[in-house]
């Protein structure tokens, strides 16, 4: 196990404070002597280990792995129903950075979803997708989201608002927020943030944002967001159990997929 290094992110990065811890897994490993066409673990390895500094888009920048910048950026780039909640130009940052250390025939995606199939879910993809007649190998990564997991929810009311707190509390972090909203510097960026996910989840949170009543604003668009994944988690899951069961909400996966012709 590889352990990232932990970043605070600044206001173009949404606010919060990550801290990234990595675990490699190498599939299809070959038997005894065979040796494969093609690997993808040492590929893997850079995106796990290696580190970068990225630039925000603001004048500011973060040092971390490359795995913990595509699991940031998976986050960051999360959409609702098509619907992107933030708009940032970190994402774009690291698809460079990841670009320039794996190389050519190297493709590499990562996802973040607080559970499977959800509405609300992230995806960063760096490289040209593999041709279909090529060999392809596959070695997966695991890095942490930085959102909470839920801790005590046991019904269909209660486990899709904690999804849903988790996320906006990970976007606006309600004390750095407020600081931000108070400062000419940087109201302007804060609050264009907060209009965009206000649009996207259909609801109006500039009165609250304009007196910088940032948990007041994240309240709004929490409740919002938790409609939409309760309904979602109701026609999918018999349970709440069984809907807890299968959240994901504090990981990002990554594949790292290289190829030959």
């Amino acid at each position: 196990m590889a352990r990232g290094v932990s970043t605070v992110l600044d206001v173009s990065l949404c606010l919060l404070l990550v801290g990234v811890a990595v675990t490699t897994l190498v599939v299809g490993v070959p038997a005894d002597d065979e040796e494969p066409a093609v690997r993808a673990d040492s590929t893997a390895r850079t995106v796990a280990t290696a580190t970068a500094t990225v630039p925000s888009g603001l004048g500011h920048a973060t040092h971390d792995t490359l795995a913990g910048h595509l699991g940031t950026s998976a986050v960051l780039d999360s959409r609702i129903a098509g619907d992107r909640l933030t708009d940032s130009e970190y994402p774009g940052s690291v698809r460079e950075a990841v670009a320039s250390s794996t190389g050519r025939r190297v493709f590499v995606t990562a996802r973040w979803e607080p559970y499977p199939d959800a509405p609300l879910s992230g995806t960063v993809s760096v490289g040209d997708r593999p041709p279909r007649d090529a060999s392809v190998a596959v070695t997966r990564v695991t890095t942490d989201s930085g959102v909470r997991p839920p801790s005590d929810a046991t019904t269909f009311e209660d486990l899709p608002r904690e999804l849903a707190s988790a996320y906006i509390s990970w976007l606006f972090p309600p004390e750095r927020t407020r600081a931000l909203l108070v400062d000419v510097r940087t109201a302007p960026v804060v609050s264009s943030r907060y209009r965009r996910a206000g649009d996207g989840l259909a609801v109006d949170v500039r009165p609250a944002v304009t007196d910088a009543r940032v948990r007041r604003a994240n309240d709004v668009l929490t409740e919002a967001l938790a409609a939409r994944l309760r309904r979602d988690l109701r026609e999918r899951y018999d349970s709440p159990a069984a809907a807890r069961r299968n959240v994901t909400t504090g990981t990002v996966e990554i594949a790292v997929r290289r190829w030959e012709p």
